[in-house]
């Protein structure tokens, strides 16, 4: 006869004999799962993502999209994915989804904040507002340009990453030289004519500009210098009874946006 008794509030039966529990075996997975202990790994211009498989139904593929946009599909076996495209102060979302054969998925996200990186690595690229101060001058009869306000484009030679650049005056056509590029420090010189007149005749003026970039962040997804500080050098020769003069400048200028 079974003995059928209540024990903390759960029904339990009992009887002679010692009957046998059946062991219920494992339900088989329904789906697949999503990436398991998934983890982003930033350093300036890299992000390696990391993940474990689960232990669903076979994975098809994986499908990494970041900030919402696909950018690769990955085969079932993979658990690494490295992004070499990220630039440094940068906030990245990544989906990892295991896609199964019928097409279902189940995703992972992660964070990822990319670091600053060295300005030497930052591309000369844009165009500044450049603020130029007069330090010091000789040999003008009238000197104009203690401070003066103007706009310089930077156009780096090499097609990508920190190159040496050409400068152009916007509003100087003739105001356009080759930089050369030493880390973080960019120097060139130019000849221009007109600026400078003795006796009514046009005198040729020397300029060396040496600037080093001293501020740098993301800009559509570059990494480039936005601000600039140095010097800029003039010099005229003596001339048509004209005596040599110069000037020097302190440079400061600012990405435009």
């Amino acid at each position: 006869m079974a003995i059928i008794a209540v024990i903390g509030g759960a029904m339990a039966v009992a009887g002679r004999g010692g009957d046998a529990a059946s062991a219920s075996a494992a339900p088989s997975p329904t789906a697949v799962v999503a990436p398991q202990t998934m983890d982003a790994h930033p350093s300036s211009f890299v992000v390696a993502l990391t993940w474990a498989q689960g232990d669903g139904l076979p994975v098809s593929y994986y499908a990494v999209t970041r900030d919402g946009r696909p950018v690769t599909t990955l085969p079932p076996s993979t658990t690494t994915w490295i992004d070499r495209s990220v630039t440094p102060e940068t906030r990245y979302v990544y989906a990892v989804a295991a896609v199964g054969a019928d097409g279902t998925r189940a995703l992972t996200r992660v964070v990822a904040k990319t670091p600053t990186a060295p300005l030497a690595t930052a591309r000369f690229v844009g165009t500044f507002n450049v603020h130029l101060h007069a330090t010091s001058h000789f040999g003008f009869s009238n000197f104009h340009g203690e401070n003066q306000t103007g706009g310089w484009r930077s156009t780096p030679t090499c097609r990508k990453g920190p190159c040496g650049t050409e400068l152009a005056d916007l509003h100087r056509k003739a105001f356009v030289l080759t930089l050369t590029r030493r880390g973080a420090a960019y120097h060139g010189t130019v000849s221009v004519s007109g600026i400078v007149t003795c006796g009514g005749a046009d005198v040729t003026s020397t300029f060396t500009v040496g600037v080093h970039a001293t501020d740098a962040g993301p800009v559509h997804d570059r990494w480039v210098v936005t601000k600039v500080r140095g010097t800029m050098t003039q010099s005229e020769s003596a001339q048509l009874g004209c005596i040599a003069s110069g000037a020097t400048y302190s440079v400061h200028g600012s990405l435009v946006v």
